[in-house]
């Protein structure tokens, strides 16, 4: 498995930090594109919101109270760890290791 991304004007690969911060300060967003190379290393929590659709699909009988919020949340949770040190490493002021003194 490679690590790069394509993030449009080219890719990114470990030297990503430098990547985000032009995309900043260009004012571009990196969020969508961090969760692409986010997602994959979530992928025991992808797999498990996939069998639980691919479970609630095939109920005939379905009841509306069930469905796959919690597999869901843990996946957003797993991919917004992993993205959201990533920008927050990027921000101005951010140099020491922390914005607020």
């Amino acid at each position: 498995m490679s690590n790069q991304v394509n993030f449009g004007e080219g890719k990114i690969n470990e030297n990503y930090p430098s990547a985000i911060k032009t995309m900043l300060e260009q004012g571009k967003d990196p969020k969508d594109l961090l969760i692409q190379y986010c997602r994959p290393q979530c992928k025991w929590y992808d797999d498990k919101y996939d069998r639980c659709v691919k479970a609630f699909l095939s109920l005939k009988n379905a009841d509306p109270e069930k469905n796959c919020m919690y597999p869901y949340r843990d996946l957003v949770t797993c991919v917004e760890a992993c993205v959201q040190p990533k920008i927050q490493h990027a921000l101005r002021g951010n140099e020491n290791g922390f914005i607020f003194h």
